[in-house]
């Protein structure tokens, strides 16, 4: 009997420690396959040890229409995540190739670029030779749209930038990320006033012209859960502004309509 005991007390304590052991291993492994902007600590020596370890990457650069402007996007690579380049891409199913990168038109003639690995965009003026940055902090540009109109377009042009930008850790795991939540701006094409147009706690998911009336509509995720996250378990917005009067959208189907369509919808089985 005392033997059984001993035996159920020694697999007990053997099975605790390969349990802890499965767990530290597991959170190891999560933090090294974090991606983004990992925040500086207090630790002096190891934020120069990962200063040492990034590289700056330019992705491929692309023309400005109507401007006298090339975008070149910018990056960091580490080297212990190997050699990430940045890519220009686009949700359409033709592609065009231009120096190594492949993109094609998004909607109302403009690029979408998805960049991955994107933290800022230098404007390289290309008469004067003067370089500027988009932004003025560390951030990832999860979202990029700018036009570029060819001849064949006959259709109304717009002439501004549209972006998103995850600049704070939102979720509070230590890094600047897609999991984050955006800022999404409005800009002009020399990329020096941009203007926040989405509320707090918002992700973008699409975005439409309205051409009669000059809006702008943005399709938006809301962390309407609170648990700083951002997927099917939240709710989405169509929120609208003006193009040449940009503010914060604001949404344009009301609550009262929304409780009237979840009362309809609650009578399905």
């Amino acid at each position: 009997m005392k033997r059984l005991i001993f035996g159920i007390v020694i697999g007990g304590i053997v099975g605790a420690v390969l349990i802890l052991l499965i767990i530290v291993i597991f959170d190891t492994n999560r933090k090294k396959n974090q991606n983004g902007l990992r925040l500086v600590t207090t630790d002096s020596t190891k934020t120069v040890e990962q200063k040492k370890r990034q590289m700056l990457v330019y992705g491929d650069y692309m023309n400005l229409d109507s401007t006298d402007f090339l975008l070149i996007p910018l990056g960091m690579k580490s080297e212990d995540r190997g050699n990430r380049v940045l890519k220009i891409k686009s949700s359409e199913e033709d592609v065009s190739e231009d120096n190594g990168s492949s993109y094609q038109l998004f909607k109302y003639n403009f690029y979408s670029l998805d960049f991955g690995n994107c933290n800022n965009i230098i404007f390289y003026n290309k008469k004067t030779n003067e370089t500027h940055l988009l932004l003025q902090k560390p951030a990832v540009i999860s979202k990029f749209y700018f036009p570029y109109y060819n001849k064949e377009y006959k259709d109304e042009k717009y002439w501004f930038i549209l972006l998103a930008v995850n600049e704070e850790d939102t979720n509070e795991d230590g890094y600047i990320n897609i999991e984050d939540a955006e800022k999404v701006y409005i800009c002009n094409l020399s990329g020096t006033h941009m203007l926040q147009i989405n509320p707090a706690n918002t992700k973008l998911l699409d975005w439409y012209v309205d051409a009669p009336t000059n809006n702008l509509l943005l399709k938006v995720i809301v962390d309407s859960n609170e648990d700083k996250k951002y997927n099917y378990e939240d709710e989405t917005e169509i929120l609208k502004t003006e193009i040449c009067a940009p503010a914060e959208a604001t949404p344009i189907i009301s609550k009262e309509i929304k409780d009237s369509i979840k009362k309809i919808l609650g009578q399905i089985k």
